[in-house]
């Protein structure tokens, strides 16, 4: 959706169409998941800091002057709060942990491409769980959200120049996790 529409439904959330801001959460949930999950590492958690996430932009939307796109400033408070929640576990004990996405289902009802996409993406979830949280959100923030590297500036407070070389540090760690990966994983059939 265009940067215009969204900020058409930020209008009339501002002016009380309460219900306007279904759109916004529809638009953008999977999107907030995927950051908070990222850097929480854990479902549960992930889920309690999208839903806060919302809460909030809903809470201080009045406060969103359209200085930058709204998913920035959206993804800001996503990031802030997952910073807040990992930080909150630390102090109550808790240790982090990431939940494996399971395949339902056989190879009948999915079919061989999408078997094959699901496992391509299960040694992408398995090599990102071993970079650093902050490579790990890096990544998603510029692929999976395809922000900007002004965007990811913006969210995380990280020099867009400092981003860039992070980034491509990210990209070659990745590229080392699934390679080992691999190698482990044609040693185990031999």
């Amino acid at each position: 959706m265009k940067e215009k529409a969204i900020l058409n439904i930020i209008q009339k959330v501002k002016q009380g169409e309460i219900h306007a801001f279904n759109e916004v959460i529809l638009l953008y949930e999977k999107q907030v998941f995927n950051l908070a999950f990222r850097i929480i590492k854990n479902r549960e958690d992930a889920e309690e800091v999208a839903q806060d996430s919302f809460v909030k932009a809903y809470k201080r939307i009045k406060s969103f002057k359209g200085n930058s796109k709204f998913s920035t400033w959206l993804y800001r408070i996503t990031y802030n709060n997952s910073l807040n929640k990992i930080s909150a576990n630390k102090r109550k004990g808790f240790t982090e942990e990431l939940e494996d996405d399971k395949i339902g289902g056989s190879i009948s009802d999915h079919g061989m491409k999408q078997l094959l996409d699901a496992e391509r993406k299960d040694f992408i979830q398995k090599a990102l769980a071993k970079i650093s949280p902050q490579e790990n959100t890096l990544l998603t923030l510029y692929y999976q959200n395809e922000c900007d590297l002004k965007e990811i500036e913006e969210i995380t407070g990280i020099r867009k120049n400092t981003v860039k070389v992070q980034l491509h540090r990210a990209r070659k760690r990745l590229e080392v996790q699934l390679q080992q990966l691999l190698k482990n994983e044609l040693e185990s059939i031999r």
